[in-house]
């Protein structure tokens, strides 16, 4: 049977009732044909299409950004399910979004309430020099879920990676084959050993990336299907909030839907680029938009541009506003006072 490695047979009950569930799949626009679903959630599909389709919903819905960790009064991270809930999609949600824990945790809880048998496990992100992963294998810093369907199929899916995350769920089959993600890049999933492993197993997946057919296959992270819970990612979240680099980034990643309005203030050629069309029975990635501190980045399958430029804060929650979707309550914005990612007005 395709669920033996399960102990219970039924899927986990979800934080989330069937309506906060159903209020969800309204909101990540699917297709048409999974509309029928909408006030039935346990009966969804669960099937490697079906599980695409939620997968590019959730990436296209909800910002990766950790701007908890710069605009709360605490500056930390709740990723309690019902606090996730609250902030993504109780009104007025202001567009928000969150990091790995957060979107990670919420998209877990959503998968639960339709039914699919899904665990979380933490995850190891190797160390980067100018944003390229180049050096060991780290701590528990990440977060991912993964599925198991009806079919017997296995599948990692990362929708909290930020722009470097898979557009799909990526299969654990062990056949290693090349998945299409934003343009030329390439993704796959291997079963292997690290180099800092010393036993023989067991053996990791590694998420690894090239930006091209031609191009040498590169690792971003590795991680086992050992089954971790909320109470583990209690504690990664701390160090992961605290001491990584979301402290000293103030950092926000939306993917773009094929056939979604986008506004960029100065950015219209970009606007082009994205098919206006509606309908299709597929949810469509087509590129992607990025704020990282005080530079907004595009990228529609080839190479980044830079689109504009912040030089305060008023200027950055406009970005945010514009880019994004995303609006800061001016409580929201009075907790960076003081703090050291605060953008300074230049003076005239």
């Amino acid at each position: 049977m395709a669920m033996d490695e399960f102990r219970d047979p039924e899927p986990q009950e979800s934080a989330y009732s069937d309506v906060e569930v159903a209020a969800w799949l309204q909101r990540i626009s699917l297709p048409t044909q999974y509309a029928q679903y909408i006030n039935s959630p346990s009966a969804f599909p669960k099937t490697e299409e079906s599980l695409r389709a939620l997968f590019r919903g959730q990436i296209t819905t909800f910002p990766y950004e950790n701007l908890s960790v710069h605009y709360s009064p605490t500056h930390k991270v709740d990723i309690k399910p019902r606090s996730l809930y609250s902030k993504m999609m109780e009104p007025p949600h202001n567009g928000r979004g969150g990091y790995c824990m957060e979107l990670s945790i919420f998209f877990h809880h959503m998968l639960r309430g339709l039914g699919f048998h899904v665990y979380m496990t933490g995850v190891r992100n190797r160390t980067r020099t100018e944003g390229v992963p180049q050096g060991e294998y780290q701590g528990w810093t990440h977060i991912n879920n993964i599925i198991h369907l009806p079919s017997g199929a296995k599948f990692s899916a990362d929708v909290a990676f930020g722009g470097d995350g898979p557009t799909s769920p990526l299969p654990m089959d062990g056949a290693g084959a090349a998945v299409q993600n934003l343009g030329p890049q390439q993704v796959r999933l291997v079963h292997d050993n690290i180099p800092k492993q010393r036993l023989r197993g067991p053996k990791l997946w590694i998420y690894q990336y090239r930006n091209g057919a031609d191009r040498e296959w590169n690792s971003f992270y590795s991680f086992a299907e050992l089954e971790f819970f909320q109470e583990d990612f209690e504690v990664q979240n701390w160090w992961t909030s605290v001491k990584t680099l979301h402290r000293w980034t103030v950092l926000v990643v939306r993917f773009l839907r094929q056939g979604e309005p986008v506004r960029f203030t100065e950015a219209e050629a970009w606007r082009a680029r994205v098919d206006q069309s509606t309908g299709g029975d597929e949810v469509q990635v087509v590129g992607k938009v990025m704020l990282v501190n005080d530079v907004v980045k595009v990228n529609m399958g080839g190479k980044t541009q830079i689109v504009h430029k912040v030089d305060s804060e008023e200027g950055r929650r406009q970005a945010l506003l514009d880019y994004f979707g995303i609006r800061l309550t001016e409580d929201e914005a009075k907790c960076i006072e003081g703090w050291d990612m605060a953008l300074q007005a230049s003076s005239s």
